[in-house]
C-alpha cells in the first residue's frame, strides 16, 4: 500500500485575488519591494485601501501621467502624514460601517525616520490599520542615502568608504522590536525567501487590524543599494535568515515566537560577502557585525522564552 504524502501548503494557496498591478511598471529590475507589494492584495484581497508616501514604490502607487500602475484604492501622503492620514481614513470607514482594511506601505526611511512620530502615535492609540514597512536599509529612491535602518559599516552615498570613514559608523535601529513594545496586538517580521510565512502574517495582520494596530517589517534588499545582481534579491533574503541577520518572528497579544528557527546558523560573514555594500569590511569589522547579530538574537530569544512561559502559567 502506498502511503499518502501530506500536501505541503504553498504561497499560491493563500492567493485569493488576481494580481492588481500591471505586468510592466517602474520598479527596478529584480526589485524585491515589487514582489512585496504585489503579494499584499493577492493575499488580503482587493478590497483594501493603500496609503503611501514618496518612496521607491511611489511612481507605481501614485501613478504617472494619466493613470496608475494598479487597480487598488490608494491615498497619497507626504512622508510625515502616512500613519495619521490612515488613522483618519480608518475612523471614517468604521463610522460609515464600511468593511475595509487600511494598509500603509512605506520604506524604512519613512517608518524609522521621517514618519516615525506619527507611526508611533498611531500604534500608541492602537488605530485600526496594517502598517507594512519594506526595509531596504536606506533612502534608495533618492540615491541610497543612509537611514537609521542602515546597518553599521554599510556603504551609502552619505556614509562612503574612504580614508576617514568606512561606511556607517553606528548600529541600525531595530524598528520591529520598537514597534512590539507599543501597546499593539500584532507585530511581525517577514522576507521574500519565506513567502508562505509572509502570506500567513498578512492574513493575521488583516484580522488583527479589526481590533487595532498591526505592523509587519519586511526585509527587502535593494539591487542598487546592496550592490547585488538583479537576480540575487531572494538569495540575499534567504541568507539573511540563515545567518540570523534577519530572524523571522511575531508578537501576538504580548507573546513572542519565532516563526522560522535556524538550528545551525551560518556565520554572518556569508551574508555580508554577497552584498557589495559590505565588500570593504575587514575581519575585525565582520566580527563586530556578528556580535551585533548574536546580541540581537539573544534578546529576541529571551522574549520568546519569557512570554511563552508566562502564557503557559496563565493557562494553568
Amino acid at each position: 500500500m502506498v502511503e499518502k504524502v501530506k500536501k505541503l501548503p504553498r504561497v499560491f494557496d493563500y492567493f485569493v485575488e488576481k494580481d492588481q498591478f500591471a505586468g510592466g511598471n517602474t520598479f527596478c529590475a529584480g526589485c524585491t519591494a515589487e514582489l512585496t507589494l504585489r503579494t499584499i492584495p493577492r493575499v488580503m484581497g482587493k478590497d483594501i485601501v493603500m496609503v503611501g508616501t514618496p518612496c521607491c514604490a511611489a511612481p507605481v502607487l501614485h501613478g504617472q501621467n494619466l493613470g496608475a500602475w494598479h487597480k487598488l484604492a490608494y491615498y497619497a501622503c507626504v512622508m510625515t502624514g502616512v500613519a495619521s492620514s490612515a488613522s483618519g481614513l480608518s475612523r471614517y470607514y468604521r463610522k460609515s460601517g464600511i468593511d475595509t482594511t487600511i494598509v500603509c506601505f512605506t520604506g524604512d526611511g519613512d517608518a524609522s525616520d521621517v514618519g516615525f512620530q506619527p507611526l508611533s502615535g498611531a500604534a500608541e492609540r492602537n488605530e485600526h490599520m496594517v502598517y507594512i514597512c519594506y526595509d531596504n536599509e536606506g533612502y534608495m529612491n533618492t540615491g541610497n542615502q543612509r537611514s537609521s535602518s542602515t546597518p553599521i559599516y554599510a556603504a551609502t552615498s552619505t556614509t562612503p568608504v574612504g580614508k576617514n570613514q568606512k561606511g556607517k559608523p553606528t548600529v541600525a535601529k531595530y524598528l520591529p522590536l520598537i514597534m512590539a513594545l507599543h501597546p499593539v496586538s500584532y507585530v511581525a517580521t517577514a522576507t521574500l525567501s519565506h513567502m508562505e510565512d509572509y502570506a500567513k502574517k498578512l492574513l493575521k495582520a488583516k484580522e488583527k487590524s479589526k481590533h487595532g494596530f498591526a505592523y509587519i517589517h519586511v526585509f527587502s534588499p535593494c539591487v542598487i543599494g546592496f550592490r547585488i545582481n538583479s537576480d540575487a534579491g531572494i538569495q540575499v533574503c534567504r541568507m539573511a535568515v540563515r545567518t540570523n541577520y534577519f530572524p523571522l518572528w511575531e508578537m501576538e497579544d504580548g507573546v513572542f515566537r519565532f516563526t522560522h528557527t535556524v538550528s545551525d546558523p551560518r556565520p554572518v560573514k556569508e551574508y555580508l560577502s554577497i552584498c557589495g555594500k559590505f565588500s570593504h569590511l575587514n575581519e575585525a569589522e565582520i566580527a563586530e557585525v556578528q556580535k551585533m547579530v548574536d546580541e540581537r538574537y539573544s534578546i529576541l530569544k529571551a522574549l520568546v522564552e519569557t512570554t511563552a512561559r508566562k502564557e503557559t502559567e496563565n493557562k494553568l
